[in-house]
């Protein structure tokens, strides 16, 4: 069935069935996904069945003679149970978040080359409404869900604009002025499992997605739990609601007015974490077990041979006499147990990284680096910036999709002024790696390149890393080298006179 004989069905129930059916991959197990997530979930802490607490014996078992009865009694040997060590390590939290920072820690560069005032204009408000959105905050955040919990989704809406438009709006009219203030800005929001979301793209036959729906709960006023799910197409948006049945809420259908589908959605086929969960199990285990063994053997035990003939000395300095054959006593000692634990703690801690091209960013890590160049640090973080150009092949495109809709969306909520240059202008999103850059080296290269004829001066600018006031920059070394020549040639004829 297409998407509007789905749409047109009467039975709600029906409806939702098929638009369910539109999703193209499994949905992702929220729970499980949350167990490895949230250290407090791990195994080690939640499965005592497999870990089970310690059981210790208080009191022996003992025959005791009952002088009344004149019968001996057995009582049985009393236990207690006592907690073993639980050492949770959040290694996919901390390995997710690196890879969130290397990805999307410097924000995203967009490249657009202007044509007129108009797309200028536009540039200006989209750039605007990635501010006033915190986008720079809420890509870390896209990023990280979609590592930790396979996907993610973008919805943005339209809001009263209040004050938004004014500073922006005031350039505008004096650039190539304004004819209608815009009234409505622009807002977002994001959806994802853990946030208690089930997410239903829906694709034709040829991969484009051209619905999306959401299943998620609320309560009402009474405190009751009630299940929504909501659809959204090219054109509008709808909701239903699940109280004795579904039913669509008066007023809860509406058009949403933007010329593309509203909802960015990226998906992974498996946490990016999962080929390392073993690791992090072993790794677990091991040391909670090994902290019940230090606990057990952290004070030396006195091995005594021989038959004790007596005690000499005061209690706390007594002195054991012993003989027979072999008499003496020694400390147990477990010499090469540590050894091997730590070889293996080390082994497992350094294969999660390695696997997952994540450096290990610590101060025992990098105090025997030094003053490392910018060059040097490059190839240290090579690993991480792979993983970062094989993430661009889905945040990458996720960001140009954004930038792509937030142009339309903006010629459609301001048409007078936006609406022809949406149609025209050319933005490219890239992905930038963060690095720790060394400004002398890029200083150094950025010279070396200009002055060798392979860069403009606007290139070198833009990679010293200028690139907001780029246009300021110019200016002012044109101005700069003005006033040089200026000096030279008046030094000159000062010169030739004298």
């Amino acid at each position: 069935m297409t998407l509007e004989e789905i749409l047109a069905l009467e039975d709600i129930g029906i409806k939702i069935q098929y638009l369910k059916k539109g999703r193209r991959t499994n949905l992702p197990d929220c729970a499980e996904l949350w167990n490895d997530w949230n250290p407090e979930k791990h195994e080690i802490m939640a499965n005592k069945k497999k870990y089970p607490d310690r059981k210790v014996l208080k009191s022996g078992a003992e025959s005791i003679f009952d002088e009344k009865t004149g019968k001996t009694i057995e009582v049985p040997a009393e236990y207690e149970t006592e907690e073993v060590n639980r050492i949770t390590i959040p290694l996919e939290q901390d390995i997710v978040n690196i890879q969130t920072a290397f990805t999307v820690g410097t924000e995203p560069k967009m490249d657009c080359n202007t044509e007129d005032e108009d797309e200028k204009g536009l540039l200006a408000a989209l750039k605007s409404t990635l501010q006033k959105n915190k986008i720079k905050y809420q890509n870390k955040k896209v990023v990280r869900s979609w590592l930790s919990e396979q996907e993610v989704a973008e919805y943005w809406y339209v809001v009263d604009a209040d004050s938004f438009w004014d500073k922006l709006w005031s350039g505008i009219k004096k650039t190539f002025g304004g004819k209608t203030k815009p009234s409505k800005k622009l807002k977002s929001v994001l959806w994802s499992p853990f946030r208690g979301d089930k997410l239903y793209p829906f694709f034709d036959d040829n991969g484009d997605m051209i619905a999306f729906s959401r299943e998620y709960k609320k309560k009402d006023l009474n405190d009751h739990e009630i299940t929504c799910f909501m659809t959204i197409d090219k054109g509008s948006v709808y909701q239903w609601e699940l109280k004795n049945g579904w039913e669509q809420p008066e007023g809860k259908t509406f058009n949403h007015g933007f010329p593309k589908l509203p909802v960015i959605y990226a998906y992974r086929p498996e946490p990016y974490c999962k080929k390392i969960k073993t690791f992090r199990v072993r790794l677990e285990k091991l040391l909670s077990n090994y902290a019940d063994c230090i606990d057990y053997h952290f004070f030396p035990i006195l091995q005594l041979v021989g038959d004790v003939e007596g005690f000499a000395g005061k209690v706390k300095d007594r002195i054991v006499k012993l003989t027979g054959d072999g008499a003496g006593a020694s400390y147990l000692t477990w010499n090469q147990v540590p050894d091997t634990i730590k070889f293996e703690a080390e082994t497992l801690t350094n294969n999660a990284y390695d696997m997952t091209n994540t450096p290990r960013i610590s101060f025992e890590t990098l105090k025997g680096v030094g003053k490392a160049s910018g060059t040097a640090f490059r190839f240290m973080f090579m690993g991480a910036h792979m993983a970062v150009e094989n993430h661009a092949e889905v945040i990458g495109e996720f960001m140009q999709r954004r930038t792509n809709f937030l142009v339309s969306a903006l010629g459609a909520i301001n048409p007078y002024e936006f609406d022809k240059a949406s149609k025209t202008i050319d933005i490219d999103v890239e992905l930038v790696p963060y690095m720790i850059d060394d400004l002398s080296d890029k200083v150094a290269t950025a010279v070396s390149a200009v002055a060798g004829g392979i860069w403009s001066t606007r290139e070198g600018i833009m990679f010293v890393g200028n690139s907001d006031r780029i246009e300021e920059e110019i200016a002012e070394i044109k101005e700069e080298q003005e006033e040089k020549r200026n000096s030279e040639m008046q030094r000159q004829a000062i010169k030739k006179e004298e």
